[in-house]
Parts: C-alpha cells; structure tokens; sequence
C-alpha cells in the first residue's frame, strides 16, 4: 500500500511543477501545488469532487461550521454544490503541499448509483450512517483497491490514447469504489431521486450548451414545473441546473480553445456567453486560470 501511494505521489509531483491549481489534459482531472501556507482560502465546489493529498495536509471548514482534516493516505469527498473555506497551515519549496482533484460529472455518478443499487448486495452497508440527507462533504482513507485504481488515472492521462479510452473507465472505477464505502450509504439512498425526466434534461444541455437555456425552457422541454424541475435536479445532478448549464459551457469552451485553437473571445460566443468578461470570470473559477493561460499551458505541456 505505501508503494502504491508513493506512486501516486510520484506522479503528482511530476504534473505539479508550479504553484497554484494545474491544469492535466483531461477536463476532470486538476493538480496543485504550494510552496508556503495557505488560507483561509474561500473555495466553491461546482459539483461532485474528490480530492486526494499526496503531501502535507489541509483543512476546511464547512458552510455548516464542521471542520475536516485530511493528509496523505486519506481522501476528501465533496458530494455536491458546495462553499468552504480550505487552510494549508504547512508547505516549503523544497516540501511543497501537493494534490489532485477529479470533478464528477452527474451522469456518471447516477449511472454508477442506478448500477450498484441494481444488484443483489450492492447496498451492503446502505444503512450506515442513519437516515439523515449526506452532507457535503466527508473524509475516509484510501484503500488498497482505490489507491491502484488512481494510481492508474495519473498515468494514463498523459497518452492520448489511454486518456481517450482507460481515463473514463478510471474514472468510473473510482466512482464506483466511493459509493461502495459506508460513508457514502446517506448519498445512495439519495440516488433514489434518479427521474428520467432529469437525464433528458442533461441531455439537450450537452446536445446544444450555446442556446438560450433557463430552468423554465428546460422545464418546459421535460414537461415539469420549473420549481419542481429545479428541486428534482438539483437531487439528481447534486447541482443546481444552471450550475450544470455553466459546467457544460465551460467544458465545451476548454475543448474549442485547446484542440480547436480558438481564442476566448471566439470560444465564449460558440458555447453562448454574451460577455467574454462574464466568460473569463467563470473559466478561471472553474479551471483556476485565464482561459489564454489555461490553453496556453496545456498546448506547451502535452502538444506532441
């Protein structure tokens, strides 16, 4: 186990060559970096994360003032939407802190819900931690089989080959293992708010992200109420449904400027921002730098 772990160490020290949020080639996948204390610093969670510390460890307060701490070997599972506030209380240069972080999309996650909740034992253990709603967000260690099984995530982004094909199915192996632990029983039942109507919803977003999208017109095209519309996916996707509009625009953004070479301005208005301001605000709350700087980075550091 500390073999495997060292690994993953290894292999984030080598993305991690600078301080601040780095950028890998896949969108769900991010690096960071300190080399001297932190915070605290506000932090937003656009939706389902998992982060991992590979060295020195970090603390965060929650907007429900509970407070998490987690170090190398152990992960941190954020479970939906969420504001809190993250510390770092130590990091040098010749030490750095350093972590990864996976964004999750919603249908991926449901899936792999719908999945374990379809078989005969897969909810062993679904009682654990009571009946109350899951909270944002909860820390448990890393096993043996999680551990590996990111281990191979860090790898094979950096084929674009691999990256194309095994770093999904990594990637839905992770989910899977998270939702098998006890702590995450609370968010299984949770998944029991699956509606198809949702996924339908999720689907025209992906079809078309630059159209004039609201939670009425959405709505509207899935036959719902809006305020039942927005309570109902906001259960499904762990987000709310502008939140997912932005996600989805955002990523689709990336895409163009990385591999299509477009400028922001130009990327904005393909995915549908108005405002190329309004664009670069949100690109660099998301992604954690401009979009020039992101694409620029990425073309420099993975370009063949």
């Amino acid at each position: 186990m500390e073999g495997l772990l060292e690994s993953i160490k290894e292999e984030v020290a080598r993305a991690a060559t600078r301080e601040g949020p780095v950028p890998s080639p896949h969108p769900a996948l991010s690096y960071y970096r300190a080399d001297r204390p932190r915070g605290p610093m506000r932090v937003e969670s656009s939706g389902v994360t998992v982060a991992v510390i590979t060295d020195r460890q970090k603390s965060i307060r929650l907007a429900d003032g509970g407070v998490l701490r987690y170090a190398p070997g152990s992960y941190l599972f954020v479970t939906r939407e969420a504001r809190y506030t993250s510390t770092i209380e130590r990091a040098t240069p010749r030490r750095p802190y350093l972590s990864f972080a996976i964004r999750l999309e919603p249908e991926v996650l449901t899936e792999t819900l719908l999945a374990i909740d379809d078989t005969p034992d897969g909810l062993a253990g679904d009682d654990a931690g009571g009946d109350d709603a899951p909270g944002d967000a909860w820390t448990d260690r890393i096993d043996r089989p999680l551990a590996a099984c990111l281990l191979r995530l860090l790898r094979s982004v950096h084929d674009p080959y691999e990256r194309r094909v095994l770093t999904p199915l990594a990637i839905r192996e992770v989910v899977f293992r998270l939702l098998r632990s006890d702590a995450a029983g609370p968010l299984r039942r949770a998944a029991r708010a699956d509606d198809p109507r949702i996924r339908d919803a999720m689907r025209l977003v992906r079809r078309d992200p630059a159209a004039p999208l609201s939670v009425g017109s959405l709505a509207r095209r899935v036959a719902m109420s809006p305020s039942h519309f927005a309570h109902r996916f906001r259960e499904v996707a762990r987000m709310s449904p502008m939140r997912f509009v932005k996600n989805v625009r955002l990523q689709q953004a990336r895409l163009l400027m990385v591999q299509g070479g477009l400028r922001a301005s130009e990327a904005a208005l393909e995915v549908g921002y108005a405002s190329p301001s309004h664009f670069t605000r949100d690109f660099k709350s998301h992604y954690g730098a401009s979009p020039a700087a992101y694409a620029r980075e990425l073309r420099d550091r993975y370009s063949p």
